[in-house]
């Protein structure tokens, strides 16, 4: 990437261009990097970091060797009580950094200091996709993509805007014959709009937005299966095919089997190597396929009896929940409501004791704390849930989610006065008005009012609801309920 007068990154004078690193600034990265899996293995984590970080700015697209073990290094720190970036730090290391590159290197110092944060994360897409580092920008796309499907709740604009990436991404390598990387990045953003469109139904933008970026991948398809581009990219070299292949979406089965074949022999040869088991389990869980699943499970099991790494056993607990997840999707969609709630049990029952162990490993990470917390709170066990989200209300992430869960708490319990003081001192402290946290902390204000026989404030609150969400759970039918009382 060229420099201006004023030493900053210029964006190609192609619009279209992707970044190119020489095979100079490789080398140099790749000691930076050398360093840093050196630094990580010895777990002080936050010099490795500092040294990814310094090799990303010489190969800024290096997602095997930097971006996958830093976001490893962060995860580590992070379970061993690391120091989240403060106000100051987040100043000092701007997103918003006029120089594309500072802007990306910023977002990855960020990110490898608080990983579970979806800013930070979003950043580095972003930042990547401006930088024109287009295998780091689909790399913190899909991880994104993977944060989105995998929490509960559904935020309709990240999935838009995460598309959004996907497509433009997609658009630029089209527009340079790239026919390979732009099916993978529309095919990607089709994915995730087809995930959105399950969970919300009937929304016009959705279905506009999956139509225009499937006739996009349809027509980049026919060009990709017919053009000479295509057909001279499939006599590249084996290992690069390889690596294009693993970062890919939607693989044919017989493809899939040859990368986790290739993949198992590479972790057999070097079981030693990080790197060779994550990218095995990586594999194995593309499909969502339960055997391929279960076996990742005991390879990482048996990592962690071998290491006692508690990773490991971390990341085989990430993917049975995601398996006992699913069974309830399923059972969900398929109507079957007495499947349905024997999958949430088995889902909470294991949750609940992953969680707990994990709080008794980490007793001073409050996110662990309020996960554990909302576990508990869904099993009714609200004596034990709210001290964890007491003790979890430090973090400033997660303090009005806090706040809320006390006072359904304090209101489950029928304590309708302290129901009362959580909620009103969570709204005067929730930074937005308007969004579904205010809402809901308003609808239990609410609730708390009328379960203390107090109809005069109960509907003034109601009314508050109303004002911003017309439709808002059964908040009419509760203020005609206490107008009718009168």
């Amino acid at each position: 990437m060229a420099k201006n007068k004023n030493g900053d990154s210029e964006p190609p004078a192609d619009p279209n261009a992707r970044l190119v690193t020489s095979k100079e600034d490789k080398l140099k990265a790749k000691k930076w990097f050398d360093r840093a899996r050196e630094l990580g293995d010895k777990r002080q984590f936050d010099y490795a970091i500092e040294y990814y970080v310094n090799g990303l700015e010489y190969w800024p697209n290096a997602v095997e060797e930097a971006c996958k073990p830093l976001h490893g290094c962060a995860v580590a720190r992070r379970q061993t009580g690391g120091k989240k970036p403060g106000i100051r730090d987040s100043m000092k290391h701007s997103m918003n950094d006029k120089d594309p590159k500072k802007a990306f290197l910023n977002a990855a110092w960020l990110f490898g200091h608080d990983p579970d944060n979806a800013d930070y994360l979003e950043g580095m897409a972003k930042t990547a996709n401006r930088l024109r580092a287009e295998d780091a920008a689909l790399w913190a796309c899909g991880l994104c993509r993977k944060t989105l499907e995998g929490s509960a709740k559904t935020n309709a604009k990240q999935y838009l805007a995460l598309a959004g990436l996907f497509e433009e991404i997609g658009e630029r390598a089209a527009a340079r014959d790239d026919a390979a990387l732009g099916v993978e990045a529309f095919n990607s953003g089709v994915q995730l709009l087809h995930t959105l469109r399950a969970r919300v139904s009937k929304d016009r933008t959705v279905e506009n937005s999956l139509r225009d970026l499937s006739t996009k991948l349809t027509i980049l398809k026919g060009k990709y299966q017919e053009g000479e581009s295509f057909r001279d990219s499939i006599q590249d070299k084996e290992t690069q095919r390889v690596l294009h292949d693993e970062e890919r979406t939607m693989q044919a089965d017989e493809r899939v089997e040859q990368l986790i074949a290739q993949a198992d022999q590479a972790f057999r040869e070097a079981p030693d190597d990080a790197r060779t088991l994550s990218r095995l389990v990586d594999l194995l869980c593309r499909r969502e396929n339960e055997e391929d699943e279960l076996r990742a499970i005991g390879l990482l099991v048996a990592q962690f009896k071998r290491t006692s790494d508690y990773r490991h056993k971390h990341n085989a607990d990430d993917i049975r929940m995601k398996q006992l997840g699913r069974k309830v999707r399923q059972a969900t969609k398929a109507g079957d409501e007495a499947a349905a709630k024997e999958a949430q049990v088995a889902s909470l029952r294991f949750d609940l004791g992953v969680f707990k162990e994990r709080v008794e490993r980490y007793p001073t990470d409050n996110r662990v704390k309020f996960e554990y917390g909302v576990r508990l709170f869904k099993a009714g066990r609200f004596d034990d849930a709210i001290p964890a989200f007491q003790a979890a209300r430090t973090d400033p992430k997660n303090r009005s989610a806090c706040g809320l869960y006390l006072g359904r708490c304090f209101f489950r319990k029928g304590y309708f006065t302290q129901a009362i003081t959580a909620l009103k001192s969570e709204i005067e402290a929730h930074e937005h008005s308007d969004d579904d946290l205010a809402k809901g902390l308003l609808y239990w204000l609410g609730r708390s009012y009328e379960a203390a026989k107090d109809a005069k404030k109960a509907e003034q609150v109601y009314g508050e609801i109303l004002q911003l969400d017309y439709n808002y759970k059964d908040v009419r039918a509760r203020m005609d309920g206490l107008s009718s009382a009168d």
